[in-house]
């Protein structure tokens, strides 16, 4: 697998590190359990996106861009990390950010952070979150009237270009785990617009990875996603010259632990944060890793992982959203001892 002929520029603190919980496998009395740390890719605060943009970002300029037109919800990290590296490389930063009117606006967590970065924000009702109808492109007519040359960044980086940073990441982990003797039986990753998800999968089919990359939806269904996403594995191979490309029988997506949608705190995510944290001293976000953190501890405990198995679980970064969701995701004070 090769993307050394793509457009690139390098933003990432790479590689991000492999750690072993073995205070949180104690308490759940379950397998091995390691981080790939890469909430600790740095820049704009870190996350899995920093990975997607470097090649997309890279994209942008090679093509003579001045501008990034990015959407996601309010607390989109996608939003924050774009703003922050296209001020890093002179782009101006256009954000188009949706939800319902319930939802909260309140300039605090990512949001805060958009502002801070200099960002434009418009704003979307949107029911689903992820439909903005005519939104990014009247966005993008209006910049193209006042003389700028705009690209939009698809919804999540789930391009081509984006899942290249992810088929860069499995080779990185491979790596490490060869290093370290590690053979995981399975990788955890959040899913959203399935990007992420797309990249690790066709990584680990085009490589020597041997584990299986099992997927935890915080939005959409499950048949929607295995609908989707080999379509967007067949142009991620296409454009890396693979050749294998996973269609949908071989997906692993779990869409149990979703709860009342996407960026809607459910109990067992207000756990997965507070346990994780008390174990390991590591921040999980409400939207992402708090989600799927909770599936694999779920899947643990019902049985479903085996004691004897090792597990990769791929931190996504997103913990600036605590701040939006102050303290619903507090569990009730301790007790004096």
């Amino acid at each position: 697998m090769t993307t050394g002929n793509m457009p690139r520029i390098r933003f990432a603190n790479l590689p991000t590190p492999l750690e072993e919980a073995r205070n949180l496998s104690r308490v759940l009395n379950g397998p091995r359990i390691f981080f790939k740390r890469d909430d600790l890719t740095g820049s704009g605060l870190g996350g899995n996106k920093v990975r997607k943009l470097e090649f997309i970002i890279g994209r942008a300029v090679e093509e003579g861009h001045d501008t990034l037109i990015v959407c996601g919800g309010y607390q989109s990290n996608m939003a924050r990390i774009a703003s922050a590296l296209g001020n890093k490389v002179g782009l101006h930063v256009e954000l188009v950010l949706g939800g319902t009117p319930e939802d909260s606006r309140a300039r605090n967590g990512n949001l805060l952070l958009d502002y801070l970065l200099g960002a434009n924000v418009t704003y979307v009702d949107t029911v689903p979150r992820w439909e903005f109808g005519t939104a990014l492109e009247d966005v993008r007519e209006a910049l193209l009237k006042r003389g700028r040359k705009p690209f939009i960044v698809p919804l999540g980086g789930s391009s081509p270009e984006g899942m290249a940073g992810y088929v860069e990441a499995t080779a990185e982990l491979v790596q490490q785990l060869t290093a370290m003797s590690i053979a995981p039986d399975r990788l955890f990753v959040a899913v959203g617009s399935g990007g992420t998800y797309s990249g690790l999968t066709l990584g680990a089919a085009n490589s020597s990875a041997g584990y299986e990359v099992v997927g935890i939806s915080v939005s959409r269904d499950k048949q929607y996603l295995i609908d989707k996403i080999p379509d967007n594995i067949n142009r991620g191979a296409e454009l890396l010259g693979l050749k294998s490309a996973p269609g949908c029988e071989s997906l692993s997506i779990y869409d149990d632990y979703i709860g009342d949608g996407y960026g809607a705190l459910t109990d067992a995510c207000k756990e997965a944060i507070s346990l994780v944290a008390r174990t390991e001293g590591i921040f999980l976000d409400p939207v992402y890793s708090g989600k799927c953190m909770a599936g694999l501890i779920d899947l643990i405990r019902t049985g479903a992982i085996a004691k004897s198995e090792t597990i990769v679980f791929l931190h996504t970064g997103g913990w600036p959203a605590l701040f939006a969701y102050d303290s619903d995701v507090l569990p009730p004070a301790p007790g004096c001892p």
